[in-house]
């Protein structure tokens, strides 16, 4: 099976831009990203606004716009030049990068992290250094929620007549890495069963003392 560069995703979702914002629905993803703010809150109560980084925010609707409804600072990465513009369109208040997450280097840490149905366009054998790099952003305590196809391996499906590739682990080599990551679980769920088994993965960073 062929794969994708980084690169070349890029400029298949710059060529579907337009027909994704006006179709991307308003509500895929925001129950699970209610939860992740839930998660959240009690860090914004103790330090104020939280920093948040979205990986493949995309358009920035609805995701992006809600965590800065929310209070947050959110950071956006996308390798779409066509999706970063429009991001920056949608949601003036966050502050959009256009770049690959596995080679961009960040500055800062942060209180949490969203890859929501973005991970999965890396190919398989880099699937593992995601994550570990992804845990490795996040502050103790910071929580990291994705999505992940429902079973390991790798296919090819058409989006607005244009094809892309995705690649999974399984569910077990997800919380695998995780847990040597020094990350704890706290949902690993299938929510669409209608589309291949789509799962969603929320962990948490452990503190230094519980590493210990």
């Amino acid at each position: 099976m062929k794969i994708l560069t980084p690169e070349e995703t890029g400029k298949r979702y710059d060529q579907i831009a337009a027909d994704y914002e006006k179709n991307r629905s308003s509500t895929i993803g925001m129950e699970h990203l209610e939860k992740f703010l839930l998660l959240l809150e009690p860090k914004a109560s103790d330090q104020g606004k939280v920093s948040i980084l979205d990986i493949g925010c995309g358009t920035g609707l609805p995701l992006m716009k809600r965590m800065v409804d929310f209070g947050a600072n959110v950071t956006g990465i996308d390798i779409s030049y066509e999706m970063v513009q429009k991001a920056k369109a949608n949601v003036p208040g966050a502050s959009i990068l256009e770049g690959d997450i596995l080679t961009f280097a960040f500055e800062e840490a942060f209180d949490g992290v969203l890859a929501w149905d973005s991970l999965f366009h890396l190919p398989l054998d880099h699937q593992e250094q995601a994550i570990r790099k992804i845990a490795s952003l996040l502050k103790p305590n910071g929580i990291f929620l994705f999505t992940a196809g429902g079973s390991e391996g790798e296919l090819r499906s058409t989006m607005f007549d244009t094809e892309f590739y995705y690649s999974s682990l399984s569910s077990q080599e997800y919380e695998s890495i995780l847990a040597d990551a020094q990350c704890s679980v706290l949902l690993n769920e299938v929510d669409d069963p209608r589309s291949k088994g789509h799962r969603v993965i929320c962990c948490r960073r452990k503190t230094s003392n519980e590493r210990k």
